[in-house]
């Protein structure tokens, strides 16, 4: 399978406009990253810059017309001098995304590895999820995803009922599979990610009854008297999502059961926990990206 790619270079200002014309001509997936040397932050709420210039990439079907593509661009006022279009092959595709694949072993039993890869020694004797991200958010490589892989891999997850909230490529969800849970709910607003998780899940031979796949509007069918669905809550995301979500994240976790959120700055994190008030937080984990920004792990027990 081919894509056609277009690339070019934006202004902050510009991101929103180039988003919707690009998705109005049927773009499948639209991704940005720093055109400079900027860590990555979350924005306030309100403001939807997170670097001052931007790569923007995105990948629509190959039968697209790249011409249409171009005229509708200049139209949007973006130079000709910072537009690149070609087609993306399957096998650049794949090189591409494997610069940022993960081959590890987390929590010394769980192993994440491209499909591609040989099974290194000793994995044997552990779980075993080979990934291939499609055109979702989730190899492994970003520490909020290496947070929560290290505590799947390192708590008991036999027989509980798990709820992953925004589950890109699947990599949480069939993690915690691998490890033993009864059941995960995958949820994520983006088609992409549940057609990346559904192929993943194939992929490992765990597309059963104990994968569900649905987008947020699914999860009306917890209790409700507040009591609660899932032994185990896992929200990677951003911090204004996961503030956002609480009283949902919260009401879908069962009384005793466990929250894991990631996708903040260590500097989010008193916000973030104090729009859990049922909940008790144990102290947060964090680990530094290539940049220096230090990402955290929330973890806590719903009290009430």
């Amino acid at each position: 399978m081919a894509w056609l790619r277009v690339r070019l270079k934006a202004s902050s200002a510009q991101l929103p406009l180039l988003e919707a014309g690009l998705e109005a001509l049927g773009a499948l997936a639209v991704t940005s990253s720093d055109a400079g040397d900027e860590p990555i932050v979350e924005p306030a709420p309100g403001e939807t810059p997170l670097w001052a210039r931007l790569r923007v990439e995105a990948l629509f079907a190959e039968a697209v017309d790249p011409e249409r593509v171009r005229a509708a661009l200049r139209h949007f006022a973006f130079l000709p001098d910072s537009l690149l279009i070609d087609i993306l092959g399957d096998a650049d595709w794949q090189n591409a995304w494997r610069q940022h694949a993960v081959q590890a072993c987390f929590g010394g039993r769980l192993w994440v590895l491209p499909r591609d890869a040989a099974a290194p020694q000793g994995s044997a004797r552990g779980a075993l999820l080979r990934l291939d991200p499609g055109l979702a958010f989730g190899t492994g490589s970003h520490p909020t995803t290496r947070l929560c892989l290290e505590w799947l891999a390192t708590h008991p997850l036999e027989g509980l009922e798990v709820l992953d909230l925004g589950c890109g490529s699947g990599i949480l969800a069939l993690a915690a599979l691998k490890l033993g849970c009864h059941s995960v709910h995958a949820i994520d607003h983006d088609p992409q990610a549940l057609l990346a998780t559904k192929d993943n899940a194939a992929y490992n031979a765990l597309a059963d009854e104990r994968l569900v796949l649905g987008e947020p509007a699914d999860l009306q069918s917890a209790d409700s008297a507040g009591d609660g669905t899932f032994d185990l809550v896992v929200a990677n995301i951003l911090a204004n999502p996961l503030i956002e979500l609480a009283a949902e994240i919260t009401r879908q976790t069962r009384v005793g059961g466990r929250i894991v959120l990631s996708g903040l700055l260590a500097g989010q994190a008193e916000a973030v926990q104090a729009a859990y008030p049922q909940m008790d937080f144990d102290n947060p984990a964090c680990e530094a990206d290539e940049h220096g920004a230090l990402w955290a792990r929330l973890e806590a027990t719903r009290r009430i």
